[in-house]
């Protein structure tokens, strides 16, 4: 199967590189048509024109790639005029991303109107659609009457090339509790804040947060404030090292904020930490139990509680029997059903019969 790789994207986005490597893994060729993402729709629309026409003869598939809502009607036309299948990966909406998730525009704005219409057109122009979880499909399906049978679900899952278990060297007494990520609203950030603040006088922990993003600076103020001295910040380090401070946590830190992306998404950090056979605790979520078991693989508390946070670490740093199980769960669960070449075949599955019925 041969793939044309349709818009403005980040080749080193997780999500995008993952699915881009289940396909690789599964016998197909990939082409790019790419432009930068902070163009205008409208000075992207020549240039993905020019560059599709070198592939037109070559590809059999466009995949339009996550956040590129507004090129999916381009996407159309140019399948329309040459016969190709539009698959786009909707692993969040513009509208809840900016209106539901920052409330950057009141609900009933023009603004969140224009949105919210753009995410519903992405969806009438494309012949399938390709999502994480059955949580967000369900979504979709609700929010902007997307038919059943052209959303799918491809769960976001983890390259096991590069996150696997890997020896560690402990080199002090503190138990690392690890945050990496982007500093995202749906991460909950003030809940880990909130949370090593109970733990402030407990000498056995030390919070690490790995990345940059929108809300690192409000999160060291928050830290300033409350002069908590069990947190230290690493700023953001190339996604192939990752794998260097993964190793040395003993518990990785997953999703924690009360929002309707949290509820309904899957984090790369939790997926991550599972497969380096790390303890992983999370918010409580559906998302979160469509692959795994509370107890069993994860250990999950309610979002949004900073004081459910600080027990269940309390609870585990006592049982480090528990912590091991839990790794070891975990990470057979990853290996079972989230790797590049198990999603990847269904993916193929999932293309196949889009292809057909088209």
């Amino acid at each position: 199967m041969r793939i044309c790789y349709f818009g403005a994207f980040d080749l080193s986005y997780t999500r995008n590189s993952y699915v881009r490597r289940c396909l690789e893994l599964n016998n197909c060729s990939i082409f790019f048509c790419n432009v930068p993402q902070h163009w205008p729709t409208y000075k992207k629309v020549l240039p993905l024109i020019v560059q599709f026409c070198r592939f037109r003869n070559s590809c059999d598939i466009i995949i339009v790639a996550e956040f590129c809502q507004t090129v999916v009607p381009l996407a159309w036309l140019l399948g329309k005029i040459t016969g190709k299948l539009i698959v786009f990966d909707m692993v969040i909406g513009l509208y809840e991303a900016s209106v539901l998730e920052r409330c950057r525009y009141p609900e009933n704005s023009i603004s969140a109107k224009k949105l919210h219409l753009i995410d519903q057109m992405a969806i009438w122009f494309s012949d399938l659609v390709i999502t994480g979880t059955e949580a967000y499909r369900n979504y979709l399906i609700d929010e902007f009457h997307g038919a059943t049978e052209k959303i799918q679900v491809v769960p976001l899952g983890v390259d096991d090339s590069l996150f696997f278990p890997k020896t560690r060297n402990k080199i002090n007494d503190k138990f690392v509790v690890l945050y990496h990520g982007s500093f995202i609203p749906n991460h909950g950030l003030n809940i880990i804040v909130k949370c090593a603040s109970l733990l402030n006088e407990d000498k056995r922990f030390i919070f690490r947060f790995v990345g940059d993003g929108e809300q690192k600076e409000y999160v060291q103020l928050l830290s300033n404030k409350m002069k908590l001295n069990n947190i230290e910040f690493v700023s953001k380090v190339p996604f192939k090292e990752l794998p260097k401070h993964l190793v040395d946590a003993d518990i990785v830190l997953g999703v924690f904020g009360d929002t309707s992306q949290a509820r309904k998404a899957m984090a790369n950090k939790i997926l991550e930490g599972l497969a380096m056979k790390k303890t992983v605790v999370s918010g409580d979520t559906d998302s979160i139990r469509e692959n795994f078991v509370h107890k069993q693989h994860i250990w999950l508390v309610p979002l949004g509680d900073a004081k459910s946070l600080s027990k269940a670490l309390c609870g585990l740093v006592e049982n480090h029997e528990l912590m091991e199980n839990l790794a070891e769960s975990g990470y057979n669960r990853v290996k079972q059903r989230l790797t590049p070449r198990v999603v990847g075949a269904n993916l193929i599955v999932a293309l196949e019969n889009a292809y057909t019925i088209s």
